[in-house]
């Protein structure tokens, strides 16, 4: 699809340019940015899928996570008794 799209820019563009009526040229032209910039975009959106991670962690990466995560030690993290004066 998207060279279908960056071939269909690059057609409209050559008939703009070899065309020398203004009703062809201006249909060339427009049809040309909007493939154009499609194709750009739809180049943009493969890349950031290629290269992004998933939202949600399976189930493996949650109970990875879990065994690395310390419980608190109650004796050694409780702090001394407070002085009254």
């Amino acid at each position: 699809m998207v060279w279908g799209l960056a071939l269909v820019s690059l057609m409209a563009f050559l008939l703009a340019f070899a065309s020398h009526s203004p009703g062809w040229m201006g249909l060339g032209i427009c049809v040309g940015f909007v493939c154009g910039v499609a194709a750009a975009l739809v180049f943009i959106d493969r890349h950031v899928r290629a290269s992004s991670r998933p939202e949600h962690m399976t189930r493996g990466e949650v109970e990875a996570l879990r065994r690395t995560v310390r419980k608190p030690d109650n004796a050694s993290r409780q702090l001394p008794p407070s002085e009254t004066h």
